[in-house]
This record gives C-alpha cells, sequence and structure tokens, in this order.
C-alpha cells in the first residue's frame, strides 16, 4: 500500500477496519480452507487416475483444473446461502 498508494501500514490497518466488516472476514476465514480442500481433493483423485502417457497427465490436470473451479463455484453458492439463510 506504501509503494502504489503513499499510504501508512498503520492508516492501512485502522482502514481496514472500518471497509471489512468482522463477519466477512470470519465468513473468508471458514471458506477459504473448505476451498482449499475441494481443489486439493480434486487433484489428488484426478492425479492417481493418471495413465502411463504424458498425454495423459495433460489431460488429468486439465479435468481437475475444471473440476475444482465448478465445484469452489458451487460451494461459494452454496456458502452464499447458508450464510444468508443464517443472515450473516
Amino acid at each position: 500500500a506504501r509503494s502504489k498508494l503513499d499510504v501508512g501500514f498503520d492508516v492501512f490497518i485502522n482502514r481496514l477496519g472500518d471497509a471489512v466488516s468482522v463477519s466477512s472476514f470470519l465468513a473468508g476465514l471458514v471458506k477459504a480452507p473448505v476451498f482449499a480442500m475441494i481443489i486439493a481433493l480434486v487433484g489428488c483423485f484426478q492425479g492417481f487416475r493418471v495413465g502411463g502417457s504424458a498425454d495423459s497427465v495433460g489431460r488429468q490436470t486439465t479435468l481437475s483444473v475444471v473440476q475444482s473451479i465448478f465445484l469452489v463455484i458451487v460451494a461459494d453458492a452454496l456458502f452464499s446461502v447458508v450464510f444468508n439463510w443464517l443472515d450473516i
């Protein structure tokens, strides 16, 4: 923040509390590990399905990325529904 916007660390921290609510911060702390777990599980699952060729590695890597993106979007939508229902 200092190099691009000429904002000191203390000003940045003070304004961060005004810009980001505690509930949003905590929601991010809950969602991030879930997203990481989804990505790791999909990557491991697709990695175990790799055959004996380099072509198979590329195919499974692409499939892993596509599935991870899709599942993270679905999980984020579910989080939105649950957080909305809980009025968070």
